[in-house]
């Protein structure tokens, strides 16, 4: 559907911005702003402006009162597990890593029977962990290994120390096991 191409006064010709048609400037309309912002289109074309096209935003205000830094990840676990039957009475207990574990140290040692006994490393070698006290009961001898975890207990200070019958107390210090008796 063409229209004669004649002249008239006024009326010249436009190029359509969403067809690219020629058209008269009588019959262009321009859609305002927005996505198609003053583009000259036919009226047949023509569409009024979207509502959404005037929503301002809003500014949120993400802030937060109290801000506080991320602290560091800190693991201070150091444990392992017991890698062969230790038998009840036992000083030596045989474990699958020795890596983080001291002279001195308090550790912690599940027996087979579900309870926790805490003793101290005397010596170390071999893959193999020296207590005192000896074990209550027996430890790795149902198998397995992973039930019976050994834990180094966090200390408050350098040497820990550990009552003992009779009232003794045993203690590490530089490395070197100690035993003090009571109110000495």
């Amino acid at each position: 559907m063409s229209e004669p191409w004649r002249y008239r006064p006024g009326d010249h010709y436009v190029l359509d911005d969403l067809s690219g048609f020629k058209i008269r400037r009588s019959r262009a309309r321009t859609i305002p702003g927005g996505q198609t912002g003053q583009a000259l289109v036919d009226g047949r074309r023509w569409e009024a402006q979207q509502p959404q096209d005037f929503v301002r935003g809003v500014a949120d205000e993400q802030s937060v009162d109290v801000a506080r830094p991320r602290q560091e990840n800190r693991f201070t676990v150091v444990g392992t597990c017991v890698a062969a039957p230790a038998a009840a009475g036992s000083g030596v207990v045989a474990v699958a890593s020795t890596l983080g574990f001291a002279v001195g140290d308090r550790i912690q040692i599940m027996l087979d029977r579900g309870e926790n006994v805490a003793v101290s490393v005397v010596a170390i070698g071999g893959g193999m962990l020296t207590i005192a006290p000896g074990l209550p009961g027996a430890a790795g001898v149902l198998g397995g290994g992973m039930e019976n975890m050994v834990l180094k207990i966090a200390q408050e200070s350098s040497s820990s120390f550990l009552m003992v019958e009779g009232g003794g107390l045993l203690g590490a210090e530089d490395g070197r096991l100690l035993v003090r008796e009571a109110g000495a």
